[in-house]
């Protein structure tokens, strides 16, 4: 039905022109041939005021549905441990932050499986860490990834802690059988975060088991609650088991919601050597390069397909969100340069489920 209403020679609303039901407010013009010029002028204002009356409520209505159908952007960044998010996503965690969409950080593992670390934090040989050390780690790392979001203008409340095992996610994977695993350092068999909830412990009470049903559960419940339109993890082909099993575990969950949205893989470990140029560069781009005659990254096709370019400010935020990471690495002093290394003039990404991008 058109919103325009046609008037007859008289000025008066063909019956046939306007059926909006309940305006009811032309008549038949024979009917009122007879009428003072005055009522004609009555009759033709209510029925110009009932056609536009009629266009509002189309216009109305199709801006509802329009808004209804139309999903509001919303990024999740999955990290293997915390300070992967920033490492490969900073720059597109504060892009999203200053369009206006609303950006989640799912930290898959509490960060509690690395001895070097966990000795530099308590200032013990490595040889006589023990579970509460390792606590002592994973307390750290959680503040850290908070301060390093706020970093980048997001929020507390927009972290995750799933609270996995460090170290295990490749063997809860491919745990043919579902079984229960203990992680070797804290001797934790379920999830746990230390600076607030666990998710599942927020969600239902208790925390999840380690196994992997419970992590492919945890991961489906979060895609399904905070709706994403696109996702960031770590590569399949990263040469960490935990940053591959990460790829893994949100490629089943996002497969297993009918995820349709934008499915982006980044690179922490690469393979046989990563990133290029090292070093702090916020005016260079990031660059492949040949170790011992192999091309690296390896098994990553360059150009990456996706390149997002990061201003001056953007790269210079992004190294103060890694340096809030800084931790104490017993024995690997060059760990903390290879992480500010992924600072470049841009972030880079890969597509491996083409059909959703």
């Amino acid at each position: 039905m058109s919103p325009t209403a046609a008037t007859d020679s008289n000025g008066y609303c063909s019956r046939r022109q306007i059926g909006f039901a309940g305006v009811g407010l032309c008549r038949d013009s024979a009917k009122d041939h007879g009428d003072n010029d005055n009522m004609s002028q009555n009759r033709l204002q209510l029925c110009r005021k009932s056609t536009l009356l009629f266009a509002i409520i189309i216009a109305f209505s199709s801006a509802i549905a329009q808004s209804s159908t139309t999903r509001p952007e919303s990024v999740v960044v999955f990290a293997p441990h915390p300070d992967d998010e920033v490492i490969g996503c900073a720059g597109i965690i504060q892009q999203a932050l200053a369009r206006g969409a609303r950006v989640k950080v799912v930290a898959i593992t509490s960060g509690d499986g690395f001895p070097a670390a966990a000795a530099g934090v308590t200032h013990k040989p490595v040889d006589q860490v023990g579970p509460d050390d390792f606590f002592a780690l994973s307390r750290l790392r959680q503040t850290e990834s908070r301060n390093a979001l706020e970093i980048l203008g997001g929020k507390a409340e927009d972290l995750i802690f799933l609270g996995y095992p460090d170290g295990d996610l490749g063997n809860l994977y491919e745990s043919p059988d579902d079984k229960i695993v203990r992680q070797q350092f804290t001797r934790q068999n379920e999830t746990y975060a230390l600076i607030q909830k666990d998710y599942h412990t927020s969600v239902h009470g208790k925390p999840a088991p380690y196994n992997r049903s419970s992590v492919l559960v945890d991961l489906a419940e979060v895609l399904k609650m905070l709706q994403p339109t696109e996702i960031y993890v770590t590569d399949e082909t990263d040469g960490h088991i935990d940053h591959r099993a990460a790829f893994w575990f949100v490629r089943d969950a996002a497969k297993q919601v009918g995820f349709q949205g934008a499915f982006r893989t980044y690179l922490v470990h690469g393979l046989p050597a990563w990133p290029f140029p090292p070093g702090v560069t916020p005016n260079q781009p990031f660059e492949s390069r040949k170790v011992n005659g192999e091309v690296a990254p390896r098994d990553l096709p360059w150009p990456p397909p996706k390149r997002f370019p990061l201003t001056r400010v953007q790269a210079q935020r992004k190294l103060k969100s890694i340096q809030a990471h800084n931790i104490p690495v017993v024995g690997m002093p060059e760990h903390q340069g290879e992480m500010e290394s992924f600072v470049k003039s841009e972030e880079v990404f890969w597509t491996p489920l083409a059909h959703n991008q």
